[in-house]
This record gives structure tokens, sequence and C-alpha cells, in this order.
């Protein structure tokens, strides 16, 4: 894997880190910040 992939895939992680704690934060219950934290747990890169 080269340099600039490695930089892409950096990106791209922490671009979906983002939109996960911006869903989390404007769920309107608790119950779907559980899901929301459970989808985060399981996600792989």
């Amino acid at each position: 894997m080269s340099i600039v992939d490695r930089v892409r895939q950096r990106r791209l992680i922490n671009r979906q880190n983002r939109a996960i704690d911006r869903a989390w934060m404007t769920a309107p219950t608790q119950s779907m910040r559980d899901e929301i934290a459970i989808f985060a747990q399981r996600k792989t890169f």
C-alpha cells in the first residue's frame, strides 16, 4: 500500500468517524444512540 493510499484511507476513516459522531449527537432518543454506538463498534476498515 502506498503512502497516498494510506493517507486516503485515513481521511476516509476520519470522515466516517465524524459522520458517526454527528449522527450520535443529533439522535433524538437514547435507543437510537445505542444503535449508532453498536454500528460504530462493528464497522470494519
